[in-house]
């Protein structure tokens, strides 16, 4: 099976996903014990019962190893109203239509000194950048073929060691226990991005995959549905498990501020773990939290809600 097959494979689930989560499939290939050869007497720090399966292979979902941009003018495979993953990193600005990542997931990239992975779930909702340098040696990561919490899990060609990627950290593998350094990204209209940042660059359709569809929106009715294609170990009814929240780390805890927040007041006041926040919306739809009182900032991982409380269930959150 190619690996444009294995992907619509993938793809499929959400095109049918139904009232309840799909099912664990059986595959002829046991990815995590066969393909990357962890067992239970493997370093980790989850219980490999908890890694789903998501593909037939590792690389089902194939990452974007040799990007090409263009100018935001010249990229009419983008509406203004799609939403964009957006990095601004040393003067350079560029974009990456989810439309894109929905079927490659991890486009690995370099601005300027920085080597940086752009990753997207679309099962989470969840944008995150990572630096692509681990264990002191640049690396590429891909799609390992396994979920955790629903969550994509990246895999380096390094090390082989399993990443999960909204907590950025190493769950199976020689790295277990580390974390990736971030870079921070937002989750943007695409024409609010290049309004603000004209000159930005946007990935584009010549990703290597030629027979590829990026106009069709494969997970719309996941998005549009309350049921999850794969469990979770522990739901949350405060918000409705695909409303969009911002997730931040602070050093006193975890704080997840709704999108619906920010929609009715912006710039917003929050208060919580006994200090002051101002949480803005700035005109290029990047969003950011600052600490009033030392003028710390803070950027957000963007997420649905179900995702974000999984991971961190003892979350504040304002709504």
């Amino acid at each position: 099976m190619t690996n444009a097959h294995c992907a619509r494979w993938l793809l499929a689930g959400a095109l049918l996903l139904g009232d309840a989560a799909t099912a664990q499939r059986a595959f002829d290939t046991d990815i995590l014990r066969e393909t990357f050869g962890y067992d239970d007497g493997s370093r980790r720090t989850v219980d490999l019962s908890e890694l789903q399966q998501g593909c037939p292979a590792r690389d089902c979902i194939p990452s974007i190893d040799d990007p090409v941009f263009v100018p935001a003018g010249e990229a009419s495979h983008v509406a203004a109203d799609d939403p964009v993953i957006a990095v601004d990193l040393g003067g350079v600005q560029r974009a990456y239509p989810t439309a894109i990542l929905d079927q490659h997931e991890i486009v690995n990239d370099r601005i300027g000194d920085t080597p940086l992975a752009i990753t997207w779930c679309p099962l989470c909702g969840s944008a995150v950048g990572v630096d692509r340098r681990v264990a002191g040696a640049v690396t590429e990561f891909g799609v390992s073929g396994l979920l955790f919490n629903s969550d994509l899990v990246l895999y380096d060609r390094a090390t082989g060691t399993l990443w999960d990627q909204i907590e950025a950290t190493g769950i199976v593998g020689p790295l277990t226990g580390e974390r990736l350094a971030l870079v921070p990204v937002s989750l943007v209209r695409f024409g609010d991005w290049a309004e603000a940042h004209p000159g930005t660059e946007v990935l584009s359709t010549d990703t290597g995959f030629a027979d590829r569809d990026y106009q069709r929106d494969y997970y719309a009715k996941y998005r549009a549905s309350d049921a999850l294609m794969f469990p979770v170990s522990r739901t949350s009814d405060r918000l409705p498990p695909k409303a969009r929240v911002y997730g931040f780390l602070l050093p006193q805890g975890a704080l997840a501020l709704s999108q619906a927040a920010l929609d009715e007041a912006n710039p917003l006041g929050v208060e919580r773990f006994g200090r002051e926040y101002s949480a803005r919306r700035d005109v290029d739809g990047s969003v950011r939290l600052t600490d009033v009182s030392d003028g710390s900032s803070y950027a957000p991982i963007p997420l649905f809600w179900f995702a974000w409380y999984t991971f961190h269930p003892e979350t504040e959150l304002v709504r």
